[in-house]
């Protein structure tokens, strides 16, 4: 599967974000991640209001995660994964 590139293009045109703004899932699809000004990309898995877990690599600052996954996110967390390309990769 491959990344979506407006979505690497939308993540890369944000500005560095403080731990001061709070990071992590910040709630209504969206998440907030915070590299300490490195560039450094994540995957996450986002968990949908019926339980399905799917990927999606974010970079700094924040990215809307709803838009790709078809019912409500209800929660995002870091799996581990980095140096990915930022967009959706679909289904765990």
């Amino acid at each position: 599967m491959t990344a979506n590139i407006a979505t690497a293009t939308e993540t890369v045109a944000r500005g560095p974000v403080t731990v001061s703004e709070g990071c992590g899932y910040l709630g209504w699809g969206k998440y907030r991640h915070c590299d300490g000004g490195t560039g450094s990309t994540v995957m996450l898995d986002v968990e949908d209001f019926w339980g399905s877990i799917f990927h999606y690599c974010v970079g700094p600052g924040t990215t809307n995660l709803q838009p790709v996954i078809k019912w409500r996110v209800i929660g995002a967390w870091w799996n581990g994964g980095t140096r990915c390309i930022p967009g959706y990769y679909g289904p765990a």
